[in-house]
C-alpha cells in the first residue's frame, strides 16, 4: 500500500505539486469511495426501490458536495493522498455506524429511536481530517459523513430519529474539527473527545425532550428507559463519554500509523522533528558545530519570516534545521567549520573536485533526510534552496585558472590548450524553491552566509547586504515559482533585518573595577615579597 502511495504522489502532503495524471487519480478514488458508499447503504436496504432510493441519495448529494467543494476551493488543497486519506475515512465511519445500527435485537433493551444517537461516532472521521490535514477540510467531512450517514439507517427508521442524528452529526463533527485542527499536543485530541461527548449528550437529550413535548408526552423521553431518572441518565452520560473517549484515544493511536502511511505530517510531528534529540541534528552538532550553528541562525530567520507573512512558522523552522544537513558528509570543507581559513583543506584539491563537494551537499542531504523518513516537504527544501545557483568562489577561481594556463600555452610555456571551463560543474541541480516556505528557508540561508562576513556593522551595512542579496536572486529568476509576492518579499526583508540586526548589536564597553589606595598597598607589598624570594 505504501509503495503504491509513493507512486501515485511523490510530494505527500504538499499540494503545491502534483504528478501527472494525479487529478485523474484523485477522481477514480472518490468514485470507487462513493461506489462503497452506495454498497454499504444498499446493505441495509430491504428491497430493490429502497436500494434504488438510496443510491440515488448519494449520487445526487455528491453531486451537490463536489459542487460545494469547488466553490470553496477544496480541491486546490486536496493530493492523491489527501484524498485516500478523506474517501477511507468516511467509509470507515460508516460501516461502524451500520454495525452500531445493527445491534437492534442484539443487545436488550437497545433500539434506534434514542439511545443510538449516543453511541454513534460522529467526531471520527472528521477529527482525524482536521488534526492531519486542516479545520476546513475536518468540517467538510463532517458533512459528508451526516449526509451520506441518513442513507445507513435500517428500513421502517423513524423519520424524527435521521432528523436528530444529522442535526447532531454536523454540529458535533463541526465543532469537533474546529476544535482539532493544528493541534501541537497529542493529549489534545482528548479535548475532542470531551467536546464531543458533551455537544452529543447535551445535543441529542435536547431534541428528545423537543419530540416529546411535541408528541404531548410528559417528561418521558423515548431512549432513556422509558422515564427520566437519576441512574438512567448517569448511565446514558457515562455510555456516551465512554464512547467518545474511546474514539479520541483511537485517533491518538491511529495517527503515528495514518502519516506514515500517507505520509501526511501533523504539526505534532513537526515539533518532534525539531527536537534537538533527533539523530541527524544531534550526529550535526557532534561532527559540524559550525554548520549546526548557521542552521539555528536560518531556523530563527526563517521562523521570523514566516511569522512576518502569515506562512507555517513551524515548519519553515524545522526545513531550515535540516536544510544543511548533507553537510555531516564532509564537513571540514565548508568555511563555517574550518577554524583556520588560511589552512583550508580545498587548497590541495582543484576547483572543479571542491565544487562537486559542496555541491553535493544537497543530494547527499536529501539521502539522509529520506533514509530517516523526513517529510517530503523537508526533502523538498533541501533539495531546492540552493536552486540552481552557482558555487561562485570555486567557479571564478577555475576561470583564473584557465586563463593562467591559456596565458602560458599562448606564449608556448606548455604545449597542451586548457580546457575551457564547464559551469554545469559548478551548477547547483535544482530545482528552484517550488514553496514558499523553501523561498523563506533559501532566503534566509544566503542572508545569514552573507551578513556573518560583516565586521561590526552598521545598520545601514545589514540593509544594504540584504537589499543586494534579494535583488540578486530577483532578478535571477529564483523566487519565481515559489509564490511569493513583492509585498511579501518586502515583509521578509524587513524581518531579517531586525532579527540580523538584534544579533549584530554592539555590547557595551564596561569600566575595568577602581582600585583604592588600600588595595593599590597591599598589591605594592606582596610585588615587594616575591622579588625577595626570588
Amino acid at each position: 500500500m505504501t509503495r503504491l502511495l509513493n507512486q501515485l504522489s511523490r510530494n505527500g502532503d504538499d499540494p503545491g505539486t502534483r504528478f501527472k495524471g494525479g487529478i485523474q487519480v484523485m477522481a477514480g478514488i472518490s468514485l470507487l469511495g462513493i461506489a462503497a458508499v452506495c454498497f454499504i447503504a444498499c446493505s441495509a436496504a430491504s428491497d430493490v426501490w429502497n436500494a434504488s432510493f438510496r443510491v440515488i441519495w448519494i449520487l445526487l448529494t455528491s453531486l451537490g458536495l463536489l459542487l460545494l467543494a469547488g466553490l470553496s476551493r477544496l480541491p486546490q488543497q486536496m493530493t492523491v493522498r489527501r484524498t485516500f486519506l478523506l474517501v477511507s475515512m468516511v467509509v470507515a465511519q460508516l460501516l461502524i455506524m451500520t454495525g452500531i445500527c445493527t445491534l437492534k435485537g442484539v443487545i436488550p433493551g437497545f433500539n434506534l429511536e434514542g439511545q443510538v444517537l449516543l453511541w454513534l461516532p460522529y467526531a471520527l472521521a472528521p477529527t482525524v481530517l482536521a488534526v492531519m490535514i486542516g479545520r476546513r477540510l475536518g468540517a467538510f467531512t463532517a458533512l459528508c459523513c451526516t449526509i451520506f450517514g441518513v442513507a445507513m439507517f435500517p428500513c421502517g427508521t423513524d423519520a424524527a430519529v435521521i432528523l436528530n442524528y444529522s442535526a447532531v452529526s454536523f454540529v458535533t463533527g463541526t465543532v469537533c474539527a474546529l476544535v482539532s485542527g493544528r493541534v501541537h499536543k497529542r493529549e489534545q485530541i482528548l479535548r475532542a473527545g470531551f467536546v464531543a461527548s458533551t455537544i452529543t449528550f447535551a445535543s441529542v437529550y435536547l431534541l428528545l425532550s423537543l419530540d416529546a413535548a411535541g408528541s404531548g408526552a410528559s417528561i418521558a423521553l423515548r431512549g432513556f428507559n422509558g422515564g427520566f431518572n437519576v441512574g438512567g441518565f448517569a448511565t446514558e452520560l457515562a455510555v456516551t463519554v465512554g464512547v467518545n473517549f474511546v474514539l479520541a484515544a483511537l485517533v491518538g493511536g491511529m495517527m503515528p500509523a495514518l502519516e506514515r502511511l500517507f505520509n501526511i505530517s501533523t504539526p505534532i510531528t513537526w515539533l518532534e522533528w525539531a527536537d534537538m534529540n533527533h539523530p541527524l541534528l544531534r550526529k550535526l552538532q557532534i561532527v559540524a558545530p559550525g554548520t549546526f550553528h548557521h542552521s539555528l541562525v536560518v531556523q530563527r530567520l526563517s521562523e521570523a519570516g514566516a511569522e512576518a507573512i502569515g506562512a507555517d512558522v513551524t515548519r519553515a523552522g524545522v526545513c531550515g534545521l535540516y536544510h544543511d544537513i548533507g553537510k555531516i558528509t564532509n564537513p571540514q570543507y565548508f568555511a563555517e567549520n574550518i577554524a583556520d581559513q588560511n589552512n583550508t583543506p580545498h587548497a590541495d584539491l582543484t576547483p572543479e573536485a571542491s565544487a562537486r563537494i559542496i555541491t553535493g551537499h544537497v543530494t547527499e542531504g536529501v539521502e539522509l533526510a529520506q533514509s530517516h523518513g523526513l517529510n517530503n516537504r523537508i526533502v523538498n527544501v533541501i533539495r531546492e534552496h540552493h536552486g540552481i545557483s552557482t558555487a561562485y568562489f570555486f567557479y571564478r577561481k577555475a576561470l583564473d585558472l584557465y586563463e593562467e594556463e591559456k596565458a602560458k600555452f599562448e606564449e608556448g610555456l606548455i604545449d597542451t590548450c586548457p580546457e575551457e571551463v564547464d559551469k554545469t560543474i559548478f551548477t547547483y541541480k535544482g530545482p528552484i524553491p517550488q514553496t514558499r516556505e523553501c523561498g523563506i528557508v533559501s532566503m534566509a540561508d544566503a542572508v545569514e552566509s552573507a551578513t556573518r562576513s560583516l565586521q561590526h556593522p552598521t545598520e545601514d551595512d545589514i540593509r544594504n547586504m540584504i537589499n543586494g542579496i534579494f535583488k540578486g536572486r530577483i532578478l535571477d529568476g529564483h523566487l519565481q515559482d515559489c509564490s511569493l509576492t513583492l509585498g511579501e518579499i518586502e515583509k521578509l526583508k524587513e524581518s531579517f533585518f531586525a532579527t540580523i540586526r538584534t544579533m549584530h548589536h554592539n555590547r557595551i564597553a564596561y569600566p575595568k573595577p577602581k582600585v583604592d589606595d588600600a588595595t593599590t598597598a597591599v598589591i605594592e607589598l606582596r610585588k615587594g615579597e616575591d622579588k625577595q624570594d626570588s
